[in-house]
């Protein structure tokens, strides 16, 4: 009997034994909770299932056995699909991978820090010539309001001096000149007075009396002169024309050179006036609001808030001035 079960395939055995005990293949899928077409697999010698690993086939056949009461042994005689090493083979020395996570972990920083590095380079860049801009832009305004300022500065006092001097100069002169003319008119009209000499005679008689005054104008000394130089002048000042001031609630006259001018208003953000303006412009507001006002050269220009003019100060920086005060 044993020879029989030992030529009989493994399958083949399993539907005998399954048949002696007079199960159907429903019966067996019932109690042992096998698949039917599992079991009927293993019985036609299919032990090798789609998507079923091997180690689970080898289990479905071990319960069928056990369940079957057949000899444990018949477990070893199918194929599985099991993929078997060899001693040799896992005795062998194993073989060193070489990773190169190691290099291109170290080139990979290499290249995220230069990418950083020119990024922060050219954010210095930027920034450095936006700061010269700025620079270059304040130091114009400077400069041009400290040209606006020495314009309207009056001229050195040396030029008066000067004038002084040659005024003195000249009436020195006159003075002489005209004391020997008045002298020989006297000594003419006395000489006609007294006899009536020959034309000969009168012209030489007046050359003569001439010559004698100058030279008493010459001689006379340079104090009395002075004296009489230093005596009080009466001198017309030209009195400046008062402007006059209008209606107008804010009124901004240029009144020498160029400046700068910004008004703004707290509620609106966009400005009254924005521009550099010449002399003789003028400008008027009428809003009945509060002003914000940047002059960027005080001395070209007069402020005149409800009809009162606004103080400025002249120190060659530019003014900011909120009105009312």
């Amino acid at each position: 009997m044993s020879e029989t079960l030992d030529t009989l395939s493994l399958g083949l055995q399993l539907k005998n034994a399954r048949e002696a005990l007079n199960l159907s293949i429903d019966d067996v899928a019932h109690k042992t909770n096998l698949k039917k077409s599992h079991i009927e697999s293993l019985e036609n010698d299919i032990f090798i299932l789609a998507n079923v690993p091997p180690a689970f086939v080898r289990g479905y056949v071990r319960k069928y056995v056990s369940f079957l009461r057949l000899p444990e042994s018949l477990i070893q005689q199918a194929n599985y699909g099991e993929v078997t090493i060899p001693k040799e083979v896992k005795k062998a020395a194993p073989i060193k991978v070489s990773n190169n996570h190691k290099s291109q972990s170290r080139w990979v920083k290499w290249l995220t820090g230069l990418i950083l590095l020119c990024a922060i380079g050219m954010t210095l860049a930027w920034w450095w010539q936006e700061h010269k801009k700025d620079e270059l832009s304040r130091d114009s305004l400077v400069s041009s309001s400290e040209v606006a300022v020495n314009q309207t500065l009056p001229a050195p006092e040396t030029t008066s001096n000067t004038g002084t001097e040659i005024h003195l100069a000249s009436n020195h002169e006159e003075l002489a000149l005209a004391a020997p003319a008045e002298n020989t008119q006297e000594g003419v009209e006395l000489e006609h007075s007294s006899e009536t000499p020959t034309p000969d005679q009168t012209v030489q008689e007046m050359s003569q009396a001439v010559d004698n005054r100058q030279e008493n104008a010459n001689s006379m000394p340079l104090e009395t002169a002075a004296a009489i130089l230093a005596e009080p002048q009466q001198e017309t000042v030209a009195e400046e024309p008062v402007p006059a001031v209008s209606n107008d609630e804010l009124r901004i006259e240029i009144t020498g050179g160029q400046s700068w001018i910004t008004v703004r208003t707290p509620k609106s953000k966009k400005s009254l006036a924005e521009k550099l303006y010449n002399s003789g412009d003028v400008l008027a507001f009428n809003n009945n609001e509060q002003y914000r006002l940047t002059i960027g050269a005080p001395a070209n220009v007069k402020i005149y808030y409800k009809g009162e003019q606004v103080p400025l100060k002249v120190d060659g920086r530019v003014a900011r001035i909120k009105l009312p005060q």
